[in-house]
């Protein structure tokens, strides 16, 4: 063993005797807390909860889409043909010369001067309104650019509908064909009217077809059906003359007078002898 120095000695001696007793007691406790850590230091961890472990995801299935069905295109309806008009015709050539009426034609009170269809012709007094343009806006009774008429009778339960003699000049329309001769134009105005302007089942009867200064004329018996409302009206006298003007197409005088008042029939070949191209 390590021998005490004679210094270490005298600071032992030094020492009282309670407080050596005081360490041996603190040293003992020192020895006995060292052991019971030792003694729990070698017992088994306590093992910590493991977090839990998301679940696999589940596989999912692709499903193929269904594909939608191709439509069948429908074919759009072929617009049925106008009926066709029921007209006795004078071949094209052909001259027939407008009858002489005999009725009281009107007096001529003027001239009918229309730039828009370049012609000129006599403005006929009453029973015939003043000749008149075509009014300016949205509503418009016709497509002239001059017209004289006048109501030749009323008719229907409550006399709300009205037959009209007209007298109307227009430049042909584009939808029309005029074909290639002023023939053709004054036929096809005939033939527009008869189609869209009389009762369906009226028939057509040419009675005259002859040149005209710088034209031609045809004139048409209109032979209407018996009309449920009353209408008296049976048959109109109805002539187109096509004009060339110098335009890129025709101008076009119609002139209209049912068989009520036929004692006005001689008013056409006023019109017709005083027509001009308007310089």
């Amino acid at each position: 063993m390590p021998k005490v120095s004679p210094k270490a000695r005298r600071l032992y001696v030094r020492v009282p005797v309670w407080a050596n007793l005081l360490g041996g007691a603190l040293l003992v406790t020192q020895v006995i807390t060292g052991i019971s850590l030792a003694a729990n230091s070698g017992a088994t961890p306590t093992a910590l909860p493991r977090p839990d472990r998301p679940a696999p995801p589940r596989p999912v299935t692709a499903t193929t889409p269904t594909p939608e069905p191709t439509p069948t295109p429908t074919e759009e309806p072929t617009p049925s043909p106008s009926p066709t008009l029921e007209v006795d015709r004078i071949a094209e050539g052909t001259v027939v010369r407008l009858k002489k009426y005999s009725g009281t034609p009107s007096q001529v009170i003027g001239e009918v001067r229309d730039r828009k269809a370049r012609l000129r012709y006599a403005e006929l007094g009453k029973p015939w309104k003043p000749a008149k343009g075509q009014p300016e806006g949205l509503f418009s009774d016709g497509r002239y650019s001059t017209r004289q008429s006048f109501v030749t009778e009323e008719y229907g339960p409550d006399l709300d509908s009205e037959w009209f003699a007209d007298i109307d000049a227009q430049r042909l329309w584009s939808d029309v064909d005029g074909g290639d001769s002023p023939y053709d134009a004054a036929v096809a105005m005939l033939d527009y009217k008869q189609e869209n302007n009389f009762p369906r089942g009226t028939k057509g009867k040419d009675v005259a077809s002859q040149r005209v200064p710088n034209g031609w004329l045809v004139a048409r018996e209109m032979r209407m059906p018996p009309s449920e409302l009353g209408r008296k009206a049976r048959l109109e006298l109805a002539v187109a003359v096509a004009v060339e003007t110098g335009a890129d197409r025709p101008s076009v005088i119609w002139i209209t007078i049912p068989d009520t008042h036929k004692r006005l029939w001689p008013d056409i070949a006023t019109v017709v002898s005083s027509l001009r191209v308007l310089r």
